[in-house]
Order: structure tokens, then C-alpha cells, then sequence
């Protein structure tokens, strides 16, 4: 019996001996005169300030916060999935009143005109312009489409069965064009203008693309097609142009999450 005490108080010390000298090892490992460890720590934030539409001629240009476009108005709301501004659509005030050439007519929207904050003006595609970036480590997919009421003058004549189509369609993203799925926009899209169908121009559907600032345009200044990418068509069928007033449409872009 006391050689089994003897025994178990040796082993105990020994496994308390072990116990003790573990910490002073560590610590003398973490004693070192040569180096020293710190932290490095960031934190991120969605964006959530004022949206400023770039220059559609040129979306690589950097904003001047001095003179930003004013024309067409900024979406003052606020997110990270956002339609950020439109152009709107001018066909013109001075269409003669023709025979149908074939089964209607056909009108061509004029290039926009962009209005800096100092009163000057440029012509500009027409466009769209977008963002999505939100940042929750999920892909940044979306959806951009349209819809738009009939065209419909003061004495509620309709253009019945008219259509919306655009052309020479291009989506550039100003900061880094690797973001941009090529294969998601829409080649020749036409907007039916009864109010309630809406057709897609973007299909973001890629899990590496879709992160930032876009402008969908239609057309180019710079091979003069901005004034000859986006037409008004009017079936003759059904339809009977009047003079009285002139005809107006709402045209409706909807940005909506895909994932």
C-alpha cells in the first residue's frame, strides 16, 4: 500500500511538473526582442451617396463635382440597386402627316441633349443609367426593363398598337467593362406601349459580373447613330394620325434583383 502511495504522489507531481512548465514555454516562445505583431482591420459599407449620371459620350470620364449633368434629373432615392437617371424620348414636333409608308409609320427619337449644372449642353445617346452594388458577398445579378403606356394626345386619341424599338444598343460600364455580361443585352428589344407588358434590355445573370455603374445606350454620337437608334412605330391599321395635340407616353425602367 505505500508503495502504491509512493507511486501515485510521483506521477501526480510529475503530470503537475508538465502542467506548469507548458505556459513558461509558450511565453518564452512570444518573448522574441526582434519582432512585434499588430492588427490590421477595415470595415465596409454599401454606398449610399448622391448618385451622379456619368457622361453617356464618354462614361470613362471622371464626374466634375463642380459642374455635374442636371439634365436628365437624378433619382433621388437612395440604394444600391438603383435606376439612376433616363432620357426621355423627343420624336419630334414638326412629323408631317403622310400616307402610311407600307403597314405604318415610323418615327426616329432625336439625340438627347445632356445640361450641365453651368448651362451648358452636349448631344448624347439616348440612355439608361443604372447601378447595382450591393455588397453581401452574393453575386450581383438583375434585371433592367421597360414599359410604357400608350401614346395618347389631350383629346384621348390613342396610337394603337404602337411600338417602342431600339437599336445599336450598347451597356458600358464607366469604371471596369469586365463587369459588363455581353451576353445578357438585349440585341434589338421593342417596347410594347399598351402599359402592362415590360421587356427586358439587361439580364445580368453572371456570378463574376454586374458590380457598379452602367449606362445602357442607344446609338452613338460618335458614328452619328444616336439621333436613328430608337423609333416610334404606328400601325396603319386601326389608327388615324390626328394634329389637334400632341401625343405622350410614360415610359417606365425597372431595375430588379435576379438571384
Amino acid at each position: 500500500m505505500k508503495l502504491t502511495h509512493k507511486l501515485c504522489a510521483a506521477t501526480l507531481l510529475a503530470v503537475l511538473g508538465a502542467t506548469v512548465a507548458v505556459p513558461n514555454a509558450v511565453q518564452a516562445a512570444e518573448e522574441n526582442p526582434l519582432q512585434v505583431s499588430g492588427k490590421g482591420t477595415i470595415n465596409f459599407l454599401e454606398d449610399d451617396g448622391v448618385d451622379t449620371p456619368t457622361d453617356p459620350t464618354d462614361p470613362t470620364k471622371p464626374v466634375d463635382p463642380e459642374n455635374p449633368i442636371v439634365t436628365p434629373p437624378v433619382n433621388p432615392a437612395t440604394g444600391p440597386l438603383k435606376v439612376i437617371a433616363v432620357t426621355d424620348l423627343d420624336f419630334g414636333a414638326d412629323n408631317k402627316v403622310t400616307p402610311a409608308s407600307g403597314s405604318g409609320w415610323e418615327y426616329s427619337a432625336k439625340a438627347a441633349q445632356i445640361e450641365y449644372k453651368d448651362g451648358t449642353t452636349a448631344a448624347s445617346p439616348n440612355f439608361v443609367q443604372f447601378k447595382d452594388t450591393r455588397a453581401d458577398n452574393k453575386a450581383n445579378k438583375h434585371t433592367v426593363s421597360a414599359k410604357a403606356t400608350s401614346f395618347t394626345n389631350a383629346e384621348g386619341q390613342e396610337l394603337k398598337s404602337a411600338e417602342l424599338r431600339f437599336n445599336n444598343v450598347k451597356l458600358v460600364n464607366g469604371s471596369d467593362q469586365n463587369q459588363v455580361n455581353e451576353t445578357g443585352v438585349a440585341a434589338a428589344p421593342k417596347i410594347l406601349t399598351d402599359g402592362t407588358t415590360p421587356t427586358d434590355f439587361v439580364k445580368q445573370d453572371a456570378d463574376d459580373k454586374g458590380f457598379g455603374q452602367f449606362t445602357l445606350q442607344f446609338g452613338d454620337t460618335a458614328d452619328n447613330t444616336a439621333d436613328d437608334s430608337v423609333k416610334l412605330w404606328v400601325p396603319a391599321e386601326g389608327n388615324k394620325l390626328s394634329t389637334s395635340s400632341s401625343y405622350s407616353s410614360t415610359i417606365t425602367w425597372t431595375i430588379a434583383d435576379a438571384r
